[in-house]
């Protein structure tokens, strides 16, 4: 399950919807990321920003596999890793989880998906990154 965001009329949406969304609430930093994103970067003609609420096992193939993109086709840039720093750990969505975003590159230069999603400490242990 995710969420897409192309406008920042989406995110003000999304933002007001976050409240009733109970144990998907998504953390505040995650959305100030979204902000930054549609401020500063271009999505391009096809592009947008996907915010995954499950927890992901494997952040390239479970992704591309969310969002209905063959890997063959996109390309996913070295070095393009960012990691949000969520404050707290009450939270469902906080507790236990590292939350990171990187970019996508559609075929053809339709433009760029954004994809925030979280992983769980315990996974992250299991493949040696923390």
């Amino acid at each position: 399950m995710h969420i897409s965001i192309r406008k920042r009329c989406e995110l003000e949406m999304v933002r007001q919807m976050n409240p009733f969304l109970t144990e998907y609430k998504i953390p505040r930093e995650v959305l100030k990321r979204v902000e930054e994103i549609l401020d500063n970067k271009d999505l391009g003609k096809d592009g947008y920003i996907a915010i995954l609420l499950e927890p992901m096992d494997d952040d390239c193939t479970d992704i591309l596999e969310e969002l209905n993109l063959d890997y063959t086709l996109v390309t996913i840039p070295d070095n393009n890793f960012y990691q949000i720093t969520v404050k707290g750990n009450k939270h469902p969505m906080k507790r236990k989880r590292m939350w990171n975003s990187y970019d996508i590159i559609l075929p053809g230069n339709r433009g760029k998906v954004y994809v925030i999603y979280s992983m769980t400490k315990r996974k992250l242990k299991e493949l040696g990154v923390i």
